[in-house]
């Protein structure tokens, strides 16, 4: 039996990756190999960040892919309902990331997951250059199997005549080793600095001789520390790929209330949520009430307002923090 991890495989990195991306205020991001948009759809709810993600950009060589992305993405009835506070616009492009460039593109951050082991390993190079080189973002993601930890899966037959790969596709799939020397070889070529990761460490059964290999998937995390190099010049891209889809997400647009209406709107909000709850009152309840959104738009500005009204409600520390109403 394979391990089981908790939470799924696919849930961890698409968490992981995303947390790399609001951590270095990523808000315009684009997928290489974005396949059937999973991880765009992924990135396009919006949380609670001080620089949401504005501007999606997905590449692939498979117009069947990307109709499933598209349908992914484009936005619901509830999308058009509950308007966002920040703009989004999503675009799909149809073409060969390896030999094509999104013009227009201008990406902090772009993403390959789980494509670098699709492809040959004489175009390792010319994908590297892809995203490291042509599109030089501030921060790239890639994420690659983890091939030593196939010892956790005994259909894999690893290390032995019969061993096989995970997929029918990969092409290849790197050791720890084989990945730190590649990620650390492209960071020195193009001016970044690379941190390593494992992904997949939860799990809720692991198998009798369970080897710890590090994670089920491993992850790179590229930071560009000076300017894009002359490395960049080397492999000149001048074709562009085709614009497949377009998706533009409403926003919200009304001018903010008054203020004494908005107080009003608060407390009112808060008395609701407190009588639904038992007298329970959280900032993260708050916070998920659209209309308290639409006003305050971030976060942190919903806490100054609060901070700054303290005769309305009170936050009380903690993690997150707690609410109380002036009585």
């Amino acid at each position: 039996m394979a391990p089981f991890f908790s939470l799924p495989m696919w849930e961890q990195r698409r968490i992981c990756i995303a947390r790399v991306l609001r951590a270095h205020r990523a808000q315009r991001v684009l997928e290489v190999g974005c396949g059937g948009g999973n991880i765009l759809a992924f990135l396009v709810p919006p949380g609670d960040a001080e620089h949401p993600i504005t501007d999606l950009c997905g590449v692939d060589v498979s117009a069947d892919a990307l109709q499933l992305a598209a349908g992914r993405l484009e936005p619901t009835a509830a999308d058009r309902r509950d308007l966002r506070v920040d703009a989004l616009r999503v675009r799909l492009f149809l073409g060969d990331a390896l030999t094509t460039r999104v013009a227009d593109a201008a990406p902090d951050a772009v993403v390959c997951s789980e494509v670098i082991e699709h492809v040959a390993e004489t175009q390792v190079e010319a994908l590297t250059h892809a995203v490291l080189g042509s599109y030089a973002p501030r921060v790239a993601v890639f994420t690659t199997p983890n091939a030593e930890f196939n010892a956790n899966f005994p259909a894999l037959a690893y290390a032995t005549p019969a061993a096989r790969l995970r997929n029918a596709d990969h092409k290849f799939e790197w050791t720890r080793a084989q990945f730190s020397c590649w990620a650390r070889a492209a960071a020195r070529r193009y001016g970044y600095r690379v941190e390593l990761r494992g992904i997949g460490l939860l799990m809720r059964n692991p198998i009798d001789g369970f080897a710890p290999l590090g994670g089920c998937s491993q992850m790179a995390v590229f930071v560009r520390d000076s300017p894009a190099s002359a490395a960049a010049e080397l492999v000149p891209v001048t074709a562009e790929p085709a614009l497949f889809a377009t998706f533009d997400y409403l926003v919200y647009a009304l001018p903010p209330l008054p203020e004494p209406q908005l107080r009003s709107l608060v407390l009112d909000t808060v008395r609701a949520i407190a009588a639904g709850n038992s007298g329970s009152l959280s900032l993260k309840a708050l916070w998920a009430v659209l209309e308290i959104r639409h006003q305050f738009r971030h976060h942190a500005a919903l806490c100054a307002w609060l901070t700054a009204n303290p005769d309305l409600v009170v936050m009380l520390p903690g993690d997150p923090p707690c609410l109380a109403l002036r009585t």
